[in-house]
């Protein structure tokens, strides 16, 4: 087990995976789905007191500009900065920041749980579990930021395939906090070629068996033995697309086969072929055929 400096200092723990956290925070949404939790949130004016987290969270503000004095763990030296929109907080598991702000800020968190990262770190950087994550409090990252306009579409839209596409995200975020974050510096393994046809053979087995249930990344990695990050790679480069957009494309070709040979309703071949609606269906099956699933019906004659 990774041991993190001053974790004896008294400080309160907020834990992203509940839904009513304390601390004076209030998540106004909130999913959580594998190691991944996703939130928006609001947290009261804090007089100046430690706080820490119980995952590695990254943080982007989302409000006006506000006034913030910080102090690390490990320094005695209180620093004031001025944080405005979009500017991201890094901070790892369990390690206590003191800070002090009078507003009432909201935010945008996607944090991961600590075993999570550690075997990321293990598994893709072939390290021990003794890395730690620098914290960094105003930053400017478009890695991250990217990543948090994928976990708010997810978050407030959803779609088929959410399991899937957030333990994607989860590893992307986890492989980006480890080489750009990680103490000490790391890059993740090369992993050349794809999956062996044996491999490959039992995912799809696996991903067709249970194409109308719900799919994720790290069974489909367990199925391959493979770390997640490797298997992403691997599967990308076998499949010339990612496990994602494969298990959709997949899901598409389901529900043209039953919409040939079924009398069922597109609602029911919809929730046939693992799509959450008829809406679903529908969008993704024009942007694979180009024509919506009634239409290429009524086109069978």
């Amino acid at each position: 087990m990774r041991s993190i400096g001053r974790q004896h200092l008294r400080h309160d723990l907020i834990d992203f995976a509940l839904s009513e956290p304390a601390c004076g925070f209030t998540f106004n949404e909130h999913l959580t789905v594998g190691p991944i939790t996703l939130t928006h949130g609001t947290s009261c004016p804090v007089e100046g007191k430690y706080l820490a987290a119980a995952q590695v969270t990254v943080g982007i503000h989302e409000g006006k500009a506000f006034e913030m004095s910080w102090r690390g763990a490990e320094s005695d030296r209180v620093q004031s900065i001025t944080v405005s929109h979009g500017q991201t907080h890094v901070a790892d598991a369990r390690l206590p920041l003191w800070v002090r702000y009078s507003a009432s800020p909201s935010f945008f968190a996607l944090a991961l749980d600590e075993a999570f990262v550690t075997e990321i770190s293990q598994k893709a950087f072939d390290q021990a579990d003794d890395f730690a994550i620098r914290t960094s409090i105003g930053g400017q990252d478009p890695v991250i930021a990217r990543l948090g306009t994928l976990g708010r579409r997810e978050l407030s839209e959803g779609a088929p395939g959410r399991r899937l596409y957030l333990e994607g995200l989860a590893v992307m975020l986890a492989v980006h906090l480890l080489r750009s974050y990680g103490s000490p510096e790391r890059s993740p393994i090369p992993h050349r070629g794809g999956l062996a046809p044996r491999q490959m053979r039992r995912v799809l087995d696996y991903i067709d068996a249970q194409l109308a249930g719900e799919l994720g990344l790290i069974e489909l990695a367990a199925i391959a033995g493979l770390s997640p990050h490797h298997f992403l790679e691997a599967f990308k480069i076998s499949a010339g697309k990612s496990p994602h957009r494969f298990v959709t494309e997949r899901r598409v070709q389901r529900a043209l086969d039953l919409l040939r040979d079924d009398n069922r309703s597109i609602a029911e071949i919809a929730h046939a072929a693992g799509f959450s609606s008829q809406s679903h269906l529908t969008a993704n099956f024009r942007r694979v055929t180009g024509l919506t699933p009634g239409r290429f019906r009524r086109s069978l004659g």
